[in-house]
């Protein structure tokens, strides 16, 4: 495929870089359209969902849900994890203070409510009484606060220790939290954090062996590399609502393990699973046309981009990034490599996080420096090149590990690029764990290669750029494999996390955003979906929920009104 062929429209370490790092998408390749354009897409409508809200009226009580995970189950302990399966698998096992709703507000689950005190630093946490783990002891603010410290040492141990400072127990329902200092995303980092007996932290109990939480489920079985299966939890402590039943609809989840996109989607066809979480973008448009199948999508947190190694000649230049980012066919991306699922990407915040972004935003960045124009990608090459003393063309690698979409999407970087006067590219590829080392090196920044890769975040802002940008995330202490600095963006970081009112906040990232644009440390591809597919006859009411680890919330989530029946 020539460049002529393309039409473009449009405080962590290496344990979580492996969280982080999304092995993006879904598989299929198409052609392309012809022409050369800017970046002029229509804002799309990135929520769209078939599927219809559960009616507490109609719900049939019982049954067992058979679904899919697309890898094993890894670890039962939160402190532990370092696998979205393992997030997936206990979602509906162990709860959190507040949770972040469909609609990416923080609402109450353990926690009747978190309140400001009169310090900034100082948060008071009401909690709900008469909530039982599963183990049949009773919910305490000492079990919060053991929760809370027994991270202290562990793989996950910044999940709370990035902001935690310390707290006390004002009596058995009340805890104060003290935070390090001013912390924005408090609310949404409280999501994060699972609620377990303090018998945990004691010693007593063993989460590895025995997974006890407060959720809508209770741990039944788990077969290696086969099933993971739940039991509807009878004792839970949720009373219903206007719009909810008081305990889930559902008795039993099976979750097959089918690592395959096209064996999970013969075994939905067949009758044998009645939800899938890996939908084949080749299979995308048959599965919606299907009447006996629905396909729910969201916007998903993360993006694709594709990283420079910033102490090398001529990507010292910011001419040279950008110049290289408006070669980059996102559009011909989206259309060929994942059938037109996601849209293409100009900045690092994913539309879902709306409260600080939007797509007509993203667009702006694509038009005024990212977004595909063979003229200009010319006129800053010429310019990037001349001002770094580099002859061309100039021999460069491409380097990515193993999934077949992100490897599709990168050859078709490499022809645009190779189809000018400016570059050799070559591509190499790596096993997952390989790849991780060379991404972390401390000399990445110092390679001669561009790093392809996929970041998964959420709901807040500094998910999408803390870690990839603050010069103290450079690697080997984090993702900041370009070794970027700059005090401006540093500050803005520091102030997007330390500034508590939301219009001011979006002001502080749109700022950082265009900062970034302009610099180009990477440059950014696409916004993907997330995706299920569900058999009609068997499942009502499921919605899918578009960060990765909470995957199966629609399943039953009081907090979200949500809830999922069966009937087959």
């Amino acid at each position: 495929m020539s460049q002529e062929g393309m039409r473009e429209k449009f405080d962590v370490n290496r344990r979580q870089l492996v969280q982080s790092l999304g092995v993006a998408g879904v598989a299929g390749l198409a052609g392309c359209a012809g022409g050369d354009s800017g970046a002029t897409e229509e804002p799309v409508d990135t929520d769209a969902n078939t599927a219809t809200q559960a009616d507490k009226e109609q719900v049939k009580m019982g049954g067992e849900l058979i679904a899919t995970f697309g890898a094993d189950v890894k670890n039962y302990d939160p402190t532990k994890h370092n696998d979205t399966t393992s997030s997936k698998a206990f979602g509906l096992v162990y709860e959190t203070l507040l949770a972040t709703g469909f609609d990416g507000e923080p609402k109450p689950v353990l926690a009747k409510e978190v309140v400001q005190k009169d310090e900034d630093l100082m948060w008071r946490a009401n909690l709900r009484e008469g909530v039982q783990f599963h183990n049949g002891n009773e919910l305490t603010a000492e079990d919060v606060k053991a929760t809370f410290e027994r991270y202290e040492g562990t793989p996950r141990e910044a999940d709370v220790y990035d902001w935690y400072d310390s707290s006390t127990v004002v009596d058995e329902y009340t805890i104060d939290i003290k935070l390090q200092e001013k912390y924005a995303p408090l609310k949404f980092a409280l999501g994060a954090v699972p609620i377990v007996p303090k018998e945990v932290a004691d010693g007593d109990l063993k989460l590895s062996e025995n997974p006890v939480g407060t959720g809508p489920y209770t741990f039944e079985k788990h077969e290696q590399d086969n099933l993971f299966r739940l039991e509807r939890n009878e004792d839970y402590w949720f009373t219903g609502s206007e719009s909810m039943p008081e305990k889930p609809p559902i008795e039993t989840l099976t979750f097959r393990i089918i690592v395959e996109q096209s064996s999970q989607l013969a075994a939905l066809q067949s009758g044998d699973v009645d939800l899938i979480n890996n939908v084949p973008a080749e299979s995308y448009q048959d599965l919606k046309d299907n009447e006996d199948i629905t396909v729910t999508e969201r916007t998903q947190g993360g993006f694709d981009l594709l990283g420079f190694p910033l102490s090398v000649k001529p990507f010292t230049n910011a001419k040279t990034r950008r110049g290289v980012s408006r070669l980059i066919p996102r559009d011909a991306i989206v259309k060929s490599v994942y059938q037109g699922i996601g849209t293409p990407a100009y900045s690092p915040i994913s539309p879902l996080a709306q409260q600080f972004t939007s797509q007509e935003f993203n667009q702006e960045m694509g038009e005024k420096y990212l977004g595909y124009n063979t003229e200009k990608a010319k006129q800053l090459l010429e310019e990037g090149f001349n001002e770094a003393g580099i002859e061309k063309p100039f021999k460069t690698k491409i380097i990515t590990n193993q999934n077949p979409q992100r490897v599709k999407w990168v050859q078709l970087i490499k022809e645009s690029l190779n189809s000018t006067e400016f570059f050799e590219v070559e591509i190499e590829q790596f096993e997952w764990n390989t790849y991780i080392g060379k991404i972390l090196a401390e000399d990445s920044h110092k390679q001669n290669n561009l790093i392809a890769v996929g970041w998964s975040a959420g709901w807040d802002a500094d998910a999408y750029v803390h870690n990839l940008f603050h010069s103290d995330q450079k690697t080997p202490a984090c993702c900041n494999w370009s070794h970027y600095a700059n005090d401006e963006v540093d500050g803005l970081i520091e102030d997007g996390l330390q500034t508590y009112d939301l219009e001011e906040r979006k002001e502080i990232y749109q700022q950082m955003m265009e900062k970034l644009c302009k610099d180009a440390p990477s440059t950014y591809i696409r916004f993907g979906k997330a995706m299920n597919a569900y058999r009609n006859d068997a499942v009502h009411g499921f919605n899918t929920y578009p960060i990765d680890s909470g995957e199966y919330k629609g399943i039953f989530s009081a907090s979200a009104e949500q809830f999922t029946y069966v009937d087959k």
